[in-house]
C-alpha cells in the first residue's frame, strides 16, 4: 500500500502540473500557524497543539484498514502525502529566475534573485552558486526525502508529523527548543541515506571523504551534511553529471537529485517485492 501509494504521488507530481508544489491548499501550514499562535508563550504545549492532528489520522488509517477499505485507505495515503510534499519545486522551476539571471550574464540580477528567493547573500558569484545549491538539495531532503523515509515507515502519521515540525521550525523557533531537537532526530537517518547515495551515484573519493568525518556524528547538521556531501560530489572529478547541452547552472545538481531518488525508488521497489 506504501509503495502503491508513492508510485500514485509520483505520477501526480510528474503529470499534473497543479500538482507539483502539493495541493493547493497547504492545509498543514495553516494549522501550524495556528498553533504557533495560539500557544506562542508555552513551547512544549504549542508542540503537543501542534501535532494532535495525529491523533485524528491514525485512528481514520486503523478504522480504514480494519473495514477491509482498501481504495479509501489508498485515497487517504495518498492526499496526506501530497499534503506533507514539499512545495518548491526543486527538479522544477524553484531556481528557474536565478538561472536565467545567469544565463543572460547578469550576475547582480542573479544575487538579488538569491537574496529576495532563499535569503542567500554572498558578494562572490561562485559563493552564491554554492550557497543556491546547498538551498536545493536541502528543499529536496525536507521536501521529499525525509518525507517519504518516515511514511515508508509509518505511514501518513510519520509523513504528517514531519511535515509540521518542519513548518514550525521555519517560524523563527529558537534552536535547541523541542521542535528543533525532534527535527533532528527524524533528519538523522535519512539525510545520511541521501548523503550516502550521493557518494553512489556522484563523484565517490571526494564525497567518501566528507562522509568519513560526519557520517555517524550526531553534532552535524543535516542540512549541512547534504550540502557538503553534494558538493563534493558534483565538484570532485571532471566533466558534468548534467546531460549534454543542458547548459543551466544548477543543471549538475539536478541531474545528482534525479540519480539518488532513482537509487532511492530501486531499493522501495526491492523493499516491496520482497514484502
Amino acid at each position: 500500500m506504501h509503495f502503491l501509494a508513492l508510485l500514485l504521488v509520483c505520477l501526480l507530481m510528474m503529470w499534473c502540473t497543479p500538482l507539483r508544489r502539493g495541493l493547493p491548499v497547504d492545509i498543514p501550514q495553516l494549522w501550524a500557524g495556528f498553533a504557533a499562535r495560539r500557544l506562542a508563550d508555552r513551547p512544549l504545549l504549542s508542540v503537543m497543539l501542534l501535532l494532535l492532528p495525529l491523533i485524528p489520522v491514525a485512528l481514520l488509517q486503523v478504522w480504514l484498514v480494519t473495514q477491509g477499505w482498501a481504495f479509501m485507505t489508498l485515497l487517504l495515503y495518498v492526499v496526506v502525502l501530497l499534503a506533507c510534499m514539499g512545495r518548491g519545486d526543486p527538479l522544477g522551476s524553484m531556481m528557474d529566475s536565478f538561472e536565467a539571471a545567469l544565463a543572460r550574464g547578469d550576475v547582480e540580477a542573479a544575487a538579488l534573485v538569491a537574496e529576495h528567493e532563499q535569503g542567500v547573500v554572498d558578494q562572490d558569484a561562485a559563493g552564491v552558486l554554492t550557497a543556491m545549491r546547498a538551498a536545493l538539495v536541502r528543499d529536496m531532503l525536507h521536501g521529499y526525502v525525509v518525507t517519504v523515509f518516515w511514511f515508508v515507515l509509518l505511514g501518513p502519521v510519520g509523513a504528517l508529523g514531519y511535515r509540521l515540525l518542519r513548518l514550525r521550525l521555519a517560524q523563527d523557533v529558537p534552536a535547541g527548543g523541542p521542535v528543533s531537537a525532534l527535527a533532528h532526530a527524524l533528519e538523522w537517518v535519512p539525510a545520511r541515506l541521501m548523503a550516502a547515495s550521493f557518494a553512489l551515484v556522484g563523484h565517490f573519493d571526494h564525497a567518501r571523504q566528507v562522509l568519513e568525518d560526519a557520517l555517524l556524528s550526531w553534532d552535524v547538521a543535516a542540512d549541512d551534511l547534504v550540502a557538503r556531501t553534494a558538493e563534493a560530489a558534483l565538484t570532485g572529478g571532471e566533466g558534468s553529471l548534467a546531460d549534454e547541452g543542458d547548459n543551466a547552472a544548477l543543471a549538475d545538481t539536478r541531474a545528482l537529485l534525479k540519480r539518488a531518488l532513482l537509487a532511492w525508488a530501486v531499493v522501495l521497489a526491492l523493499l516491496a517485492v520482497l514484502g
